[in-house]
């Protein structure tokens, strides 16, 4: 901290921290509950806070689970560049992101199945247009170091490569989120796989 910046007044501290417990607890509610079956009441007793002060920074339950999905957003992209950075073949990317994010998924088992469909439905449909931009520039980044690598084929230009991962991380996911029983591990790997596959360029991926 500079001299000229201000160090924040003990009761704007107070705040961000009474709004950032708030984050997380309703977050781990969702996740262990569901987004349906949690009450404000539940996270404000959990958040040790009044039921009355939950509505100082959020108006409402719906508004909460909006914030965390774009943390979740800025999470995901955050991501995207650690896996970039990270030793390895763009193939070895691609199964990370893929595999990576399917076997977090699956590990917080139904809650957070319920809690995905409820962002889907709910949290990203206002801001439905600006979220999708946002999403594909991030894969597009990623997939721009693949191409600067030559480890994709020369023959696919990068709109069409980014619409087809994109497409496919969509589908995969959305899957699971819709369908009982859906096998998002293994059906993320083999995408990911196929992807490889389809869009390597002749002996990138050879070892």
């Amino acid at each position: 901290m500079t001299m000229t910046e201000e160090r924040p007044s003990r009761r704007e501290r107070r705040r961000i921290e009474v709004r950032d417990r708030i984050l997380q607890t309703g977050s781990a509610l969702f996740e262990s509950k569901g987004y349906e079956a949690t009450t404000v009441s539940e996270i404000a007793g959990h958040a040790d806070i009044a039921y009355g002060t939950f509505f100082n920074h959020f108006p409402s339950k719906l508004d909460l689970l909006r914030e965390l999905a774009d943390i979740a957003l800025r999470d995901f992209f955050q991501g995207l560049e650690d896996v970039s950075k990270q030793p390895g073949c763009f193939a070895d990317h691609l199964a990370t992101l893929f595999e990576g994010g399917a076997a977090q998924a699956e590990s917080a088992g139904e809650p957070m199945r319920q809690l995905l469909g409820a962002m889907t439905l709910l949290a990203f449909p206002e801001s439905a247009v600006t979220d999708d931009r946002r999403i594909r520039l991030a894969f597009r980044r990623f997939l721009e170091e693949g191409f600067a690598s030559g480890e994709i084929r020369d023959d696919v230009d990068l709109d069409t490569a980014t619409e087809v991962v994109v497409g496919t991380w969509y589908s995969v996911f959305l899957s699971w989120v819709h369908f009982d029983h859906y096998p998002l591990r293994e059906r993320a790997s083999a995408a990911a796989r196929f992807l490889a596959r389809a869009l390597g360029a002749p002996g990138a991926q050879e070892s």
